[in-house]
């Protein structure tokens, strides 16, 4: 075999092997897939759930999640403004929700998203990918009983 024919067919099959490896690299999924919940990670439309302010949420910084609603109680007294309703699945990959007392935010389990209890974001996820504002849920209070509405 001379030096051209050598050439030539080492070129053709270096070329082989990058358009194949191309081809794998772009048909593959990103390992940060972009949010794919239903209805952004909240709770259907028309949904509610409710929490007995006599047993829950007694303190200031007391949080529970009912229905995928997680209630956070953020000020004293009894009226809807005490109170925060958001989404408890976060909408970047589904992970739970949870209010963080001690620094005053919602962070997800998956990838330490972080939010203000109004919903806006704070940091995305960590190792990538983007996150969207929490849906939060307007209140209502009737004797013990708060209410959050989807």
């Amino acid at each position: 075999m001379e030096r051209n024919e050598f050439i030539k067919s080492l070129g053709l099959g270096v070329a082989m092997v990058c358009t194949g490896a191309c081809f794998s690299a772009c048909g593959k999924k990103s390992d940060t897939p972009e949010p794919n919940q239903p209805n952004g990670g909240g709770v259907a439309s028309g949904t509610t759930a409710s929490v007995d302010l006599s047993t829950q949420l007694l303190t200031v910084g007391a949080s529970v999640t009912v229905n995928s609603i997680l209630f956070i109680r953020t000020a004293t007294g009894n009226t809807s403004t005490s109170f925060v309703a958001t989404q408890a699945v976060c909408p970047h990959q589904g992970g739970a929700l949870t209010f963080i007392q001690d620094s005053n935010y919602i962070q997800c389990g998956l990838h330490s998203s972080r939010y203000t209890t109004s919903g806006s974001v704070l940091a995305q996820p960590i190792g990538g990918g983007t996150t969207s504002a929490l849906k939060v849920y307007p209140l209502t209070v009737s004797g013990n009983k708060l209410t959050a509405t989807a």
